[in-house]
């Protein structure tokens, strides 16, 4: 069942959090976020954001703050189901086109902690407000380090992958067969703070509960 719901996907105050193995990154209590500790100076040149209007499908990424292009102290948790938390985790992002283009290039705010470096991206369809069937999937490996401003994953779609304007769709970021062990973080946007946009997660393959959310992943769709 889909349940849909407005939730900040930021931890709170009250929420606890239990320590993790790499380097003082902590996990929420219901386990959903991870939050880094705090880097004095940054440690990785932000990636290029691709300045032609005609090739943004898609962005909430800061392009106003270069330097800063997203939230790097916090994440939406990314698990395959040995990663060690005990529950594997996917998440989507979900988007809309103004207008009818091709994908040929997703750049999301997921970066690697721990296990497998590598994960899988996918583009889904829309169903009732989440994730439906997938359209098409690729893997990232060589991940940038969670916590650490402000690097960008990137997925190549080869053959392209034609959207269709005013249809939803979702970037989903999940782990495959042999990234079991994977585990990483989704950073947060924090362009919009004022208008919710959509978000869900699938734990244990169980089925996608969506959300609508003020800071949800980081992530942009491009065409050539």
């Amino acid at each position: 069942m889909i349940r849909t719901f407005l939730v900040a996907f930021a931890v709170t105050a009250a929420a606890s959090a239990s320590a993790v193995a790499a380097e003082g990154i902590s996990v929420s209590q219901d386990k959903h976020m991870v939050i880094a500790p705090a880097h004095g100076t940054t440690d990785m040149k932000p990636n290029k954001i691709h300045k032609a209007k005609a090739a943004t499908i898609f962005s909430n990424l800061a392009t106003a703050y270069p330097n800063g292009i997203y939230f790097s102290g916090e994440g939406a948790t990314l698990c395959g189901p040995d990663c060690g938390i005990g529950e594997s985790i996917a998440v989507a992002g979900g988007f809309t086109p103004t207008a009818t283009a091709t994908a040929t290039e997703i750049d999301a705010a997921v970066g690697y902690i721990e296990g497998t470096d590598e994960i899988t991206f996918s583009i889904y369809s829309d169903d009732s407000g989440a994730p439906g069937t997938a359209l098409w999937s690729g893997n990232a490996k060589s991940l940038p380090t969670f916590g650490a401003c402000c690097g960008l994953t990137t997925a190549k779609i080869k053959d392209g992958l034609s959207l269709t304007a005013g249809k939803p769709y979702w970037v989903v970021v999940s782990t495959n067969a042999k990234e079991t062990t994977t585990f990483a973080a989704w950073n947060v946007a924090t362009t919009n703070q004022i208008t919710a946009a959509p978000a869900a997660y699938n734990i244990n393959s169980a089925g996608w509960t969506s959300s609508t959310t003020v800071l949800p992943p980081a992530f942009a769709v491009y065409s050539k």
